[in-house]
């Protein structure tokens, strides 16, 4: 059983339910990116999480012992064409660096982790019309100095 194959019985059970990936994340208790990122097998489940998303979407329990194991979490070198997955290249090509700069400033020579980040999305909805908000929170890890 690979992670395309359970990728594809996840969305099929979700479409079925018709459930959104907010209502799961919430019946689930995960953070809708984080639910979403296992389920495209890039991030892993606990026992937990794996358990109640295969019992809300009635999958097999060898789909939630898939979840809770160690990923790949690489991607293609070659930049994306999809419109949304390019302007993160984008805003990260043009504003990466600054952002570094400023994680330097304020915290000291280091790195934002993904490994321990919340990631959130929401809809901002302004008088020029709907915005993304994106929060990266991520911990900060220092260089050793010895």
């Amino acid at each position: 059983m690979n992670r395309h194959f359970i990728k594809e019985k996840i969305e099929n059970a979700k479409e079925k339910k018709k459930l959104s990936w907010e209502e799961i994340a919430r019946l689930t208790g995960m953070s809708p990116v984080f639910l979403i990122a296992v389920c495209q097998g890039k991030a892993t489940a606990d026992k937990n999480q794996a358990d109640r998303l295969c019992a809300l979407l009635e999958l097999e329990p060898e789909i939630a012992d898939q979840l809770q194991k160690c990923v790949d979490r690489s991607w293609d070198k070659q930049v994306p064409t999809d419109p949304v997955l390019y302007r993160f290249y984008e805003a990260f090509g043009v504003y990466g660096e600054a952002i570094r700069e400023l994680i330097w400033e304020k915290f000291g020579d280091g790195i934002m982790s993904a490994v321990d980040m919340a990631i959130s999305l929401e809809r901002v909805d302004t008088a020029m019309g709907p915005r993304v908000k994106i929060t990266l929170d991520g911990k900060f890890l220092p260089y050793r100095k010895g």
